[in-house]
């Protein structure tokens, strides 16, 4: 498992590979009327619910705990209001929704 993420890491290191990778998710995004920075944002936010959700299946209550206090001492708090976190939220999920349903039609999903 190692030595693929190992041989993963390598082909992406290539210039090659990041070009060819970049003109991808360049003509998906015009495909699909989309940012290329949005195609590369659903992605990664994709990514994260997964780790979120498989964290959520194996943390105990302790590890939890431990990692909620990590989390607030390294952000130090928030000074938005909470009406403006909630629709920062909302049209977050709907962008995210939107590009899921896109991509789903293509298949690339």
């Amino acid at each position: 498992m190692a030595s693929d993420v190992e041989k993963v890491v390598r082909l992406f290191q290539k210039r090659e590979t990041q070009e060819a990778f970049g003109e991808w998710v360049v003509q998906l995004a015009r495909k699909i009327h989309e940012k290329p920075e949005d195609i590369v944002w659903f992605f990664e936010m994709r990514q994260r619910m997964r780790e979120v959700e498989r964290l959520a299946e194996t943390i105990t209550d302790e590890e939890l705990e431990k990692w909620e206090r990590e989390l607030e001492a390294e952000q130090g708090g928030i000074d938005l209001p909470l009406e403006t976190l909630l629709e920062m939220g909302r049209r977050s999920f709907r962008k995210f929704k939107r590009i899921e349903a896109k991509l789903k039609e293509l298949g690339v999903v």
